[in-house]
């Protein structure tokens, strides 16, 4: 049980990393383009970065789910 919580863990992590980063690549796209508009240059933009906090607490998610995965169960061992 505990190796497809783990597997469960891994898994939501890596899809919830790849939805966050191509929302972030949305919004900065979205704010080059009204940058854009407002400045008739696309070079000027702001706010559209991941702070690198989430990127740690992904990579903290995805060490507990292989830890879970790999760790032995008390239980069946004899």
């Amino acid at each position: 049980m505990k190796k497809l919580i783990g597997i469960l863990i891994i898994s939501q992590t890596v899809l919830f990393g790849l939805l966050l980063n191509q929302l972030n690549q949305i919004s900065h796209s979205i704010i080059q383009a009204g940058a854009y508009v407002v400045a008739k240059e696309g070079t000027m933009a702001w706010g559209g970065n991941l702070p690198t906090p989430y990127f740690v607490l992904l990579g903290a998610l995805i060490i507990l789910g292989a830890v879970l995965v790999f760790t032995e169960d008390k239980k069946t061992k004899k």
